[in-house]
């Protein structure tokens, strides 16, 4: 698998996961607003992102309080809230703090708890194939 796409409930947006090249891939926010990518480097912690969607859905009922992932070099985040009625936001952080003119963009993905066993069995897939 290539890509994975993750839809949001309520709009046209979507998280983009793509471009896997051993210890990098590339994590995209589109709407019809909003473009955001960066290369963000996996190295291991590849697994945890895996382990973090896999967690959405097996407690699609719900969870306390937020639950993350965090690349290494912080490029790239995933904060996840759950309202314990199947609804999810997840903020995704996408940053650039080397270079002349650092920068750093955050989102907000609403998602259904019914879908993340799909997403988790995708993203298990592109960082595993």
């Amino acid at each position: 698998m290539n890509e994975v796409v993750i839809k949001s409930a309520d709009t046209a947006a979507q998280l983009v996961l793509s471009n896997i090249e051993g210890d990098y891939f590339t994590a995209s926010y589109k709407s019809p607003d909003v473009f955001v990518s960066r290369r963000v480097w996996g190295y291991t912690d590849c697994e945890l992102l895996v382990d973090l969607f896999l967690y959405m859905a097996k407690e699609w009922k719900g969870w306390d309080g937020e639950i993350n992932w965090v690349s290494i070099e912080q490029e790239f985040s995933v904060t996840c809230t759950s309202d314990q009625k199947g609804h999810i936001a997840v903020k995704l952080k996408f940053s650039q703090y080397e270079g002349a003119e650092p920068w750093e963009a955050q989102v907000i993905l609403n998602l259904e708890s019914g879908l993340m066993e799909k997403a988790s069995k995708d993203i298990n897939k592109f960082f595993h194939e």
